[in-house]
């Protein structure tokens, strides 16, 4: 199993990213995978379609 850790913080290694990582810790003591993702390094956009 692979857990991800998603960061939507504006800071990329603030405080949200310290609690992911005690996270992701503990899922390694256990022998569980895991990645954290900065979601603000990408760009998404969503478009409105109605009928």
């Amino acid at each position: 199993m692979k857990v991800l850790l998603i960061n939507g913080s504006p800071h990329q290694k603030g405080c949200t990213f310290t609690a992911l990582s005690e996270i992701s810790n503990t899922f390694q003591q256990e022998g569980i995978a895991s990645d954290i993702y900065w979601i603000r390094s990408i760009n998404i956009s969503f478009t409105s379609r109605c009928p």
